[in-house]
């Protein structure tokens, strides 16, 4: 027994000395693997860019509540009315969620490259040269500042993220106002630190794969939607916004646009609430009856790229249904009060074009065409000098060019699309919300509010920013 005590004594203290000592060592037994102590600024781009859809079909709280999408005219519930009398669940509770991760991330990647002690760390180097670091963190942290503020007005930003350097636990709100002319500057500064000699990590870029230029051209782009939405509250001041960001070079063809890629770890939410394939809540949603029948009145190619015929019914009889004639399609209308009257709407309904509801389907959020119209819009207000009938007509091609539609020649030479600049403004209006069709989100709604008496569908553009509506935040 003397023996056995004295082995255990000594396989004791020997253990002790493996251990240096210290019987509370346990090594790497309580660190996760997937929670690395280091950060990475190249880890905090790409998950702040995993957000950027929830502004166009997503949704931070609710995955069956794409409102940015139903409430200026795209989509429409075909098998319940849940949110058709505008009872969304969220009027926008995903704040939080973008302040917590994409806009929270972005500020680490400013701040580790402000400080000199962390800046050529190799955690954070990796992502690329410094000054590109900041100014592509602060250009698409401003996005996601532009679009919050469209949605629910007022929100910190002067004193956010301020408690541990400052002691500000409870940052001011910035006005709308406020915001718009912090972004602009913000913006201004970022476009002039780009550094085209530097370098952006493009393993690390989901958004533009490390082009400079391309951030370049997103950061004017963003600029010039701010500016246009001044046009009636404050148009000297967005006039000189504009003319300078125009200036810079904006996005001009569609592959400078910002896409979103959606994969295995970041699933396209459409293939969930509008995939009639789909065996769970499927179909939930489909083409609304505004963007099927304006574009079956302009006979407009795209929409055998936005829709298929093929809807909640299942296949369609391609003679009653040809796949070819602009008359075979129907949408939803908005808002149906009774399941009797979806029903009598969903025997015929189209939906959504397969490829945009693949679970990694690539899908826009800021495109060219998008930027091409806002142009034709302010060369139609005098705000700069350029041809509103040039970029009105780049803006459709663009759109076509985009969704691989043909006959965009003979689109901008039919009667109803040709541009007459006694009712360009319109004209400009009905294109940039056709083109937006599930790719602008919040920026094709805030055109749908501009509209003069939030009446007439988006055909009318006067902005009524500053009148006492609701739905204008800018004060």
């Amino acid at each position: 027994m003397k023996k056995i005590y004295a082995l255990l004594v000594s396989v004791f203290a020997a253990s002790m000395l493996f251990t240096s000592c210290d019987p509370t060592d346990f090594g790497d037994i309580n660190k996760s693997p997937n929670s690395p102590s280091t950060a990475y600024t190249t880890y905090f781009l790409t998950q702040s860019q995993r957000y950027l859809y929830y502004f166009v079909t997503g949704n931070a709280t609710n995955a069956y509540d794409p409102w940015q999408q139903q409430w200026n005219g795209y989509l429409a519930e075909c098998k319940n009315n849940q949110y058709g009398p505008l009872g969304t669940t969220t009027s926008y509770s995903g704040v939080s969620t973008m302040y917590l991760n994409p806009i929270k991330n972005l500020q680490s990647i400013i701040e580790m490259n402000q400080d000199e002690e962390q800046r050529d760390l190799p955690n954070v180097a990796s992502l690329g040269t410094s000054a590109n670091q900041i100014a592509l963190a602060t250009t698409l942290q401003s996005f996601y500042y532009m679009t919050l503020t469209d949605i629910v007005g007022p929100l910190p930003i002067e004193e956010a993220f301020k408690g541990a350097s400052e002691d500000i636990w409870k940052p001011k709100y910035n006005t709308q106002k406020e915001i718009y002319t912090i972004l602009d500057e913000r913006l201004s500064n970022a476009y002039t630190m780009f550094d085209a000699s530097g370098t952006i990590n493009a393993a690390a870029d989901a958004n533009f794969g490390g082009d400079v230029n391309k951030w370049k051209k997103f950061n004017a782009s963003l600029r010039m939607l701010l500016a246009i939405k001044l046009c009636d509250v404050d148009p000297s001041t967005g006039k000189t916004r504009f003319a300078k960001a125009y200036a810079d070079g904006g996005m001009r063809d569609v592959a400078d646009g910002l896409f979103h890629q959606h994969d295995d770890l970041n699933w396209n939410m459409m293939y969930y609430w509008c995939n009639p394939s789909y065996d769970g809540a499927g179909f939930g949603m489909a083409p609304n009856m505004y963007i099927v029948e304006q574009m079956k009145a302009f006979k407009d190619n795209r929409m055998f790229k936005y829709f298929d015929i093929e809807g909640y019914k299942g296949e369609r009889d391609p003679e009653l249904f040809p796949r070819d004639q602009y008359t075979s399609f129907y949408g939803v209308p908005f808002g149906l009060t009774s399941n009797t009257a979806v029903n009598a709407w969903t025997d015929c309904c189209c939906s959504i074009n397969s490829t945009m509801l693949a679970m990694d389907a690539k899908l826009p959020v800021i495109t060219a065409a998008r930027v091409l119209f806002t142009e034709a819009e302010a060369a139609y207000r005098g705000w700069i000098s350029a041809d509103a009938k040039t970029l009105y007509e780049a803006g459709i091609k663009s759109s076509f060019e985009q969704w691989g539609a043909t006959g965009a020649d003979a689109y901008i030479a039919s009667p109803d699309v040709a541009y007459n600049a006694e009712n360009g403004l319109e004209q400009i209006a009905i294109q940039r919300w056709i083109a937006g069709y599930l790719s602008d989100g919040v920026e094709a709604w805030s055109d749908w509010r501009r509209r003069a008496g939030h009446r007439n569908g988006p055909h009318r553009l006067a902005s009524c920013f500053g009148s006492t509506c609701r739905s204008c935040r800018y004060r």
